[in-house]
């Protein structure tokens, strides 16, 4: 787990500085952040590391029983980081 935990700091780490090195990167990623303004910085920066084109995040039992959208088996999901449950 931890080795999953620092493979995704890394990846905020790399794509920040890659959204930092270029205006048009900045904008591509501005653009996706503008759709998703209820995530941190640091969430922002890992779905648009690992789905630039995300319109909508949000968990299973969220898309399954209020949004009534149903998850094909085999499907990637979007992996952030839990800040708010402890060590």
């Amino acid at each position: 787990m931890a080795n999953k935990l620092y493979a995704m700091e890394q990846l905020t780490e790399e794509v920040a500085k890659d959204v930092a090195a270029s205006p048009q990167e900045w904008m591509r990623f501005l653009d996706i952040a503008s759709k998703l303004y209820k995530y941190t910085f640091p969430e922002q920066l890992l779905i648009y590391a690992q789905r630039p084109e995300a319109t909508a995040v949000a968990s299973m039992e969220i898309w399954n029983q209020k949004m009534y959208r149903w998850i094909k088996k085999g499907s990637k999901g979007i992996a952030l980081i839990d800040n708010t449950s402890g060590p």
